[in-house]
């Protein structure tokens, strides 16, 4: 009895120990770092360090750097947690526009005043509200704050022109308001700002909050309402809830067919494939209601979310959204029918369904193991407010558990808006891991997102910039006590877009690809992945036998050319030092490269090259301005090119012109846009830092997009595979093959291995010096050919064995009668066995230089349902008892396999879908089975 008082009081105390010491954590956040496009205000936007009219913070001639520019009648509602004391200067900005400025644009209010914007082609700038004068008045105005409904300050009349007054506020936990109103002269000139705004706090820090709305809530009509329901009405019904799938759709997803529904109670849409659903609810507004993984039978969502977030004109505007539930943890059906319309939200008028539209054009023109585009329903919503209308348009795939999502914005007003930022996605998912603490690694929810928005990297996962996990302030009943836990869900840009959308115009944003997960299985979830690029993105299936040329001399090249065709490769890519110049634009320089390309084509081969972009240093004048010291230098790459500078649009236009003065049918851009942002306000395709990023994106897709139409082949370094390039690199260290040759054959077995977890077998290229890189001399290089004819093979075996095409660097692809003989026997099992070596890849051992490695493709689809790949990378040969496991080949009782074209064997498949073999595996060298 007295051990276990002893444990409760050492318990207790611990406890104490533990909130005591988070109590006594300070910390201090500023203001303007908050989401302060949260706050409300009749006129304008909240600014960040800026007046309300884009000016610096001045008051009275005194300068500052940091603060929120607001405008009468203005409120910033702040859900303080752990704050306790609120700190600021406070006063109207000076200003020093000119009202009777041409570019000084109007437009009327209500009341017969005017609201005026600084307008240039390319932005608008709120700059005021029309007083009695007739211009803009000198202001006067009261600060206010509150703290849970208690005014606690009150500064009294303020006028523009008096110095800046200090505030200090203790606040106790809860709500704190800062409230700026009019001096009962009216809102003109009434340009507050909140100068240094600072809130100290323990542990949990401050969030601002939306406000109740200020002003008049638009809500649909009673003709727009009957229309939405009539519309349903002709939809076909589905029975909820919604049934699992029996069948697994990796194996046969003959089944999975998208289509649009009503449900039972007429209230509400749902797009869904059998694999995935997303359902929608229309009146009074749009929102998503509930997103099923049909997989799992499980929901998605824990609360009723909106369709996203415009920024225009720096105020935020929702898109559909119902609001408010009384919890965010979970939601009740019947709380749904009890929501509100979300003030100054974008508001539904209508839907449509259609075929899956094409999203870029793709030229076929060689060897593809998909080449089908997809196909789907295409769900579309029509919101408008004011003047501007939204297009929704959600995607659902047949054959895959994908749905995707993209905005279209279009300016019907007389005056350009300006798009500053979007949010495509606020989903309130369902976490994927509650915790007491924070960790410093949450689970995230079990769903794959990417978007076209990408740059960067070699694999999606450090290209990705769109997809943000973060916290859900609404949710307050989580485990987490300072409400960590990542759970909402938005998609949207790092930086801006901040472009204007002329009157008449459309802007588009990227698109998402969301795919849930049933398993958080490697092999599973990869294979998802991959069948989702061969579906969304089906040129990446191309796979071409090319080789790396080094030389561009016109003999050199035929020579090439001829041994190409002999061998039957299908494409040569003119390499890094070659020599080729696709930036020459002189008639010679087309004429040579035009007659080389009629030459290839006349031996069945196609002929393409090389170009740096990003990766070098041009000039002040060009290159990208780093943000943190007004200068070049200092960037990804150290420095680049901006593209949207005079030179980038040249460069671009040089490329194009080049291909199509030429005819070649490859591009290796190398160094693509790796997402620098660029602070220049002087180049002369993007106004400044916001829109840096998202017009030399812009760019660079819009070339790949081209190419893509075109039938061009594209290799590139970076994951711009939904925008359209066929290939990146699989992952390697450039001086790995310097490296002796066995070395480099083990090595690249293990890029293999781990590069095609997540991506397929033709998205990938792997290296193979044949002459000297990076060094190594001799022992590095296969060069003589016939001198190291083993190891020439063995890296042409494991590379085509994984469906891997690699960049054979070097001169020619033989040296005599015996070398060509062995290219050609590869290169004759490679195109015997094409389409299942191009199919999937089912990892089995990874690389160690102690015993057997190897990898499997499977595919249920196919006469050869698996090919197996064993490597043995010792010095002698050995025999081994190998387990297969042939679940994703479709087999499920018994299977034929065969050692190379040897007698095929029965075995007979075990529960769990495994045969084991056995096998003897040639020192350094490898074998290989068939299975049926």
């Amino acid at each position: 009895m007295l051990k276990v008082k002893l444990y409760k009081v050492l318990l207790s105390f611990s406890f104490c120990l533990f909130f005591g010491a988070l109590s006594k954590a300070q910390e201090r956040v500023y203001v303007e770092e908050l989401d302060i496009s949260l706050g409300q205000q009749l006129y304008g936007a909240p600014a960040k360090n800026t007046s309300v009219t884009g000016e610096l913070l001045q008051v009275k001639g005194q300068e500052f750097n940091r603060g929120v520019g607001v405008h009468a009648h203005a409120v910033i509602k702040i859900n303080l947690n752990d704050g306790y004391l609120f700190q600021a200067n406070i006063g109207i900005n000076d200003s020093e526009i000119d009202y009777a400025s041409g570019n000084i644009k109007s437009i009327p209010l209500t009341d017969g005043k005017r609201m005026f914007y600084k307008v240039t082609p390319e932005s608008k700038q709120f700059v005021g509200v029309e007083g009695d004068s007739g211009t803009i008045d000198s202001g006067s105005v009261v600060f206010k704050v509150f703290n849970n409904a208690e005014e606690v300050y009150n500064s009294g009349v303020i006028k523009q022109g008096e110095a800046a007054k200090d505030i200090s506020v203790k606040v106790k936990k809860g709500i704190l308001e800062l409230v700026v109103e009019d001096a009962g002269d009216g809102p003109s000139g009434d340009h507050a700002v909140w100068l240094n705004p600072t809130i100290d706090y323990t542990e949990i820090p401050p969030v601002i909050v939306k406000q109740d709305f200020i002003g008049e809530v638009t809500e649909q009509s009673s003709e727009v309402r009957q229309a939405l329901r009539e519309s349903i009405q002709e939809l076909p019904e589905m029975s909820m809830p919604l049934s699992q799938p029996d069948y697994d759709w990796l194996i046969d997803n003959s089944k999975v067919k998208a289509e649009v529904y009503k449900t039972s109670s007429g209230k509400d849409i749902v797009i869904s494939n059998g694999l995935i659903s997303r359902t929608f609810r229309v009146v009074p507004n749009l929102a998503t209601i509930d997103y099923f993984n049909q997989m799992t039978g499980e929901t998605m969502l824990r609360a009723v979310s909106n369709e996203g977030i415009l920024t225009i004109d720096g105020k935020d505007y929702t898109i559909g959204g119902l609001s408010k539930q009384p919890e965010y943890g979970y939601t009740l059906n019947h709380w749904v029918d009890e929501l509100n319309v979300i003030p100054d939200a974008f508001i539904v008028k209508k839907f449509e369904v259609k075929p899956l539209s094409r999203r870029l054009e793709w030229k076929q023109v060689r060897w593809a193991a998909n080449k089908a585009m997809p196909t789907g329903k295409e769900l579309i919503f029509t919101l408008t407010k004011d003047a501007i209308t939204l297009k929704v348009h959600f995607a659902m795939y047949d054959g895959i558990p994908t749905l995707s999502k993209w905005i279209e914005v279009v300016n019907k007003g007389d005056l350009l808006v300006q798009l500053n930022a979007f949010k495509l996605e606020q989903l309130a998912m369902v976490e994927g891991e509650n915790l007491v603490g924070t960790p410093d690694y949450w689970v995230k929810p079990n769903i794959h997102i990417e978007s076209d928005y990408a740059f960067g990297g070699m694999q999606q996962k450090n290209s990705e910039q769109t997809t943000y996990w973060e916290k859900d302030p609404r949710y307050t009943s989580q485990t987490n006590y300072p409400l960590n836990v990542p759970c909402l869900l938005e998609v949207k840009p790092p930086l801006g877009p901040d472009v204007v959308i002329k009157p008449g115009d459309t802007l588009t944003t990227f698109r998402v690809w969301e795919t849930p997960l049933d398993t958080r299985e490697e092999e599973r979830k990869g294979l998802f992945i991959r069948k989702m690029y061969r579906t969304i993105s089906p040129w990446v299936t191309e796979n071409p036998i090319f080789m790396h040329l080094v030389n561009s001399n016109e003999k050199v090249v035929k020579n090439a050319i001829d041994q190409c065709a002999e061998v039957g490769y299908e494409m040569i890519i003119l390499s890094f030092g070659s020599g080729v110049n696709m930036e020459d634009e002189s008639e010679a320089n087309y004429s040579k490269f035009k007659r080389l390309v009629e030459y290839a084509k006349s031996k069945g081969i196609e002929l393409g090259g090389y170009s740096l972009l990003s990766s070098r240093w041009i000039s002040d004048e060009v290159d990208v301005i780093n943000p943190k010291t007004g200068k070049r230098g200092g960037m990804i790459f150290g420095s680049s090119p901006c593209l949207s500078s005079e030179w980038g649009h040249n460069y671009f236009r040089k490329i194009k012109t080049f291909f199509e003065k030429t005819g070649m049918t490859v591009f290796e851009n190398d160094g693509s846009y790796p997402g620098n942002v660029c602070a220049s306000t002087n180049h002369a395709h993007h106004n400044g830092l916001n829109d840096s990023q998202w017009k030399q994106y812009a760019q660079i897709q819009g070339l790949y997009k081209w190419m893509r139409a075109e039938g061009i082949y594209m290799n590139i370094p970076d994951f711009y595979i939904n925008s359209g390039t066929n290939k990146v690199g699989i992952g390697y260290r450039e001086v790995n093959w310097s490296l002796p040759r066995d070395r480099q054959l083990v090595l690249g077995r293990t890029n293999i291995y781990d590069g095609l977890w997540d991506r397929t077998p033709s998205m990938c290229w792997t290296f193979t010096p044949l002459t000297q890189y990076h060094g190594g001399g001799e022992a590095a290089t296969i060069e003589p050919l016939n001198e190291h004819l083993m190891d020439y093979k063995n890296q042409m075996m494991q590379n085509y064995g994984a469906g891997v095409q690699s960049c054979y660097r070097g001169p020619r692809l033989y040296d005599t009668e015996e070398t060509k003989q062995v290219v050609v026997e590869v290169i004759d099992w490679y195109k015997t066995y094409r389409d299942i070596l191009n199919s999937d890849l089912i990892h089995l051992r990874r690389p160690s230089g102690k015993d057997w490695d190897g990898f499997m493709h499977a595919n249920p689809n196919l006469k050869e349902k698996g090919l197996v790949m064993l490597f043995n990378p010792t010095d002698k040969d050995i025999g081994r008892k190998v387990t297969l496991p042939l679940y994703y080949t479709g087999l499920s009782t018994k299977a034929l396999v065969r050692e190379k074209e040897g007698k095929a064997k029965t075995y007979k498949l075990t529960r769990d879908y495994k045969i084991t073999v056995d096998v003897t595996i040639p020192a350094n060298g490898n074998t290989w089975l068939v299975i049926e």
